[in-house]
């Protein structure tokens, strides 16, 4: 059986103000010792340490001077995918970025409605089309077939005028003449025995053995066979002097005519057969230009099925800028896209290039058939060689815009046979081998600073640790080279700390801002090209090749901005944080010429305790 208990409220609020009042003086206990600590630690004396710090002897050997650049891969062979449809186009499928397609594989399929309706409208036309061109070219058959017979009968009538012209003038004609003259003989000969006779008759009639209608016959007889005699005269007379004449300007006349007529119907001929060739010229054009429009929207209906023209990887288009395109513009599934526009490219991915943008002061370093070294994001410990294949002409202007003082040119390189399967567009950093030095004095690059124009080290002698001037020449991302400051076994620091910086000297304003204000050209690099120049350094003080550390960068400014470094070299040092505008070189923490060493240092440091 449960009882409960009556909890009285004064009591309550009685346990809560104790609890209270004790946590108060714990609080107040905890904040009492923390403030006697204090105390105690700020009167205690200092208590010294000697920091052990890394050296690096001077030594003379030889190194590589390279050019460092970050860029991307690019498929050293792709084929651009378009579209080929007039106007524009739905697309209706589209396969997915990144796959791998073969030859022949469907990419893109768009819209093809309203072109299977001009293809079958155009057929159709086309048919109309041959149907008249046949016509034509029967048309013009048949007025071929009828010039020929025009122009044979035409001839043929030119042919019988000319034979009746020359059968009049070789056959009627002296026909003719001697039927006149037969006719005259005949006519006289009748005349002479009439005569005869009506002498005899009129001789008996006047002894009256005949009677008078005798001698009357006789009589007329003779009358009648005078005018036949003058009858033929008078017919010859007409014969030379008109009826030859009329025939034979009437069967000239006729010989001309049908030659006339002849021509005529050549000329009838000729036209009417240019006008039938015309009409089939035309119609046959007609049907070229439908065949043509039928094979050109074929070609678009093909069109509207985008094949692979080779085996690789599918990547979408990009804008000219290098960013892929806004929603509103990428291509996609439903999306509008016109004539000749770029959907995507094909990229064979079995030999990649590597594509870097230099910056115009260090192009005069890069010449084609240097080689370079490659290392890829996503492909760790691996690096590839190539070669430099193409240094940009023109600088490049797409990111203008942002900087338009920034001038950079396109440098390409070649890789080699991989044997791993890459993807453009990946990150990579190339290291381009721009010369190479023998037996040089060369410390690694963290021992030197820069202030005020001119280089430093922190020279390790018997009096401590001292700021020493020197002389720099060429350098890559872990050794630079000692021109004049330092002899070989000189031990220098490694890096220095901020009570070592404050031992630099002071360099005037006035000189410091000459300093800056200096356009220092590049200068070659031994063993290198003709061309080439140690990477991010400048010469100083009339030196032929290598410069100051700090060339080209105000005091105070990061030493090694600028600098090209290998793939996984570790991130230069600072600028001094107590404001003395020294320029630190050190890479605390990171990887060291030669190998590694606590504190960074490289291979044959020596550590020893600071002269404080």
């Amino acid at each position: 059986m449960m009882h409960q208990r009556k909890i009285n409220p004064d009591n309550t609020q009685a346990f809560r103000r104790r609890a209270a009042t004790g946590v108060n003086l714990a609080i107040g206990a905890v904040i009492g010792l923390a403030a006697v600590y204090g105390i105690w630690r700020l009167a205690a004396p200092a208590a010294k340490t000697v920091p052990s710090i890394l050296t690096h002897t001077a030594t003379r050997r030889s190194f590589t001077v390279s050019l460092q650049e970050k860029g991307e891969l690019k498929a050293a062979s792709s084929r651009e995918v378009k579209c080929e449809v007039e106007g524009r186009s739905t697309v209706i499928f589209l396969l997915g970025e990144g796959t791998s397609v073969k030859e022949g594989d469907e990419l893109v399929r768009l819209a093809s409605n309203e072109i299977e309706d001009n293809v079958r409208q155009q057929q159709l036309q086309l048919t109309s089309a041959e149907a008249a061109r046949d016509a034509a070219e029967t048309d013009l058959i048949i007025q071929r077939q009828q010039n020929k017979s025009d122009i044979e009968q035409a001839k043929l009538k030119v042919d019988l005028a000319k034979l009746d012209l020359e059968k009049y003038r070789l056959g009627d004609w002296d026909v003719a003449q001697r039927d006149a003259d037969i006719a005259i003989d005949q006519a006289r000969m009748t005349l002479e025995r009439a005569k005869e006779e009506f002498l005899a008759s009129k001789d008996l009639f006047e002894k009256k053995y005949i009677t008078a209608t005798e001698y009357r016959q006789d009589e007329f007889e003779k009358r009648r066979a005078e005018w036949e005699l003058e009858k033929a005269e008078k017919a010859k007379w007409l014969l030379f002097e008109y009826t030859h004449k009329m025939d034979i300007q009437t069967k000239e006349s006729a010989v001309t005519e049908a030659e006339s007529e002849l021509e005529r119907v050549e000329k009838n001929a000729e036209a009417e057969e240019r006008a039938k060739v015309v009409a089939l010229n035309s119609r046959e054009q007609e049907l070229q230009l439908i065949r043509n429009k039928l094979a050109q929207l074929t070609r678009q209906r093909d069109n509207c099925i985008i094949k692979a023209p080779s085996s690789g990887l599918v990547v979408y288009a990009a804008t000219s800028s290098g960013r892929f395109m806004s929603n509103e513009d990428q291509v996609k599934e439903g999306a509008t896209v016109y004539e000749r526009q770029t959907l995507m490219t094909i990229v064979d991915t079995n030999r990649m290039n590597v594509l870097l943008r230099v910056h115009e002061s260090k192009t005069s370093r890069v010449a084609v058939g240097q080689i370079a070294r490659v290392q890829v994001e996503g492909v760790p410990g691996e690096v590839f060689e190539g070669s430099v294949i193409r240094i940009g002409t023109l600088a490049e202007s797409q990111n203008r815009w942002i900087n338009p003082d920034l001038k950079e040119y396109e440098v390409e390189i070649e890789l080699n046979e991989t044997g791993v399967p890459l993807k453009p567009g990946v990150t990579t950093i190339a290291e381009i081998l721009v010369g190479h030095v023998e037996g040089v004095l060369a410390i690694p690059v963290q021992c030197v600073f820069g202030k005020g124009g001119k280089s430093f080290v922190f020279k390790v002698g018997d009096d401590g640790v001292q700021p020493a001037e020197v002389r720099t020449g060429v350098s890559n991302a872990q050794w630079i080279e000692i021109k004049d400051g330092l002899s070989d076994g000189d031990e220098v620091l490694l890096a220095a700390a901020d009570e070592h910086l404050r031992l630099l000297p002071d360099v005037p304003v006035e000189q410091e801002a000459e300093w800056r204000g200096r356009n220092l050209s590049d200068g070659p690099i031994p063993g290198g090209t003709p061309s080439a120049a140690a990477p991010g350094m400048r010469t100083s003080g009339g030196d032929a090749a290598g410069s100051s550390p700090a060339a080209g960068r105000p005091a105070g400014a990061a030493p090694n901005a600028g600098r090209e470094r290998p793939p996984g070299a570790g991130a230069p040092g600072g600028a001094s944080p107590d404001g003395s505008g020294t320029e630190r070189r050190g890479r605390p923490g990171g990887t060291a010429p030669g190998g590694t060493a606590p504190g960074g240092a490289a291979s044959g440091a020596t550590e020893r305790p600071s002269s404080g």
